[in-house]
């Protein structure tokens, strides 16, 4: 968002809208979790004047190619993302933001990342779609 808009939230401003629109899941003990698409995808437009469109059932070789400057793909991965090492990891769970997808590699920020790798991963595309549980938002900035 920031680097899109003028528009400056800190995480807990973001996270209180983000509540008040039902986008996640709040546990009876406080935690937050689990990003519910759709209303994500109304706030976010409806708010900020992105555009976003649902993709479901899709490998990343398929819809990282949409990723196009003023685009970026928030991507559902598992979170040993951050370790491309691991041998048969899960698939989902954690969301990353691809922002730049070519030549068979993906660029993208993993907030669970390690500091090394967190603002900006790089792995291949055959790497990335171990973790990828072929769903996640393309969003497009204003026009």
């Amino acid at each position: 968002m920031h680097g899109w808009t003028e528009i400056r939230l800190s995480m807990r401003e973001l996270l209180a809208l983000a509540l008040e629109r039902a986008c996640y899941v709040r546990e009876p003990g406080g935690q937050v979790h689990g990003l519910i698409y759709r209303p994500f995808m109304a706030w976010i437009g409806a708010q900020f004047g992105f555009t976003c469109q649902l993709i479901e059932n899709t490998p990343v070789h398929a819809s990282a190619p949409a990723v196009r400057p003023g685009q970026a793909l928030i991507a559902s991965v598992s979170w040993e993302i951050r370790d491309p090492a691991t041998h048969a990891p899960r698939r989902g769970g954690h969301l990353v933001l691809i922002h730049a997808a070519h030549a068979g590699t993906m660029r993208f920020h993993n907030p669970s990342g390690y500091s090394h790798n967190a603002a900006s991963a790089t792995l291949s595309l055959g790497v990335f779609a171990r973790f990828h549980a072929g769903r996640g938002i393309l969003v497009s900035a204003r026009a």
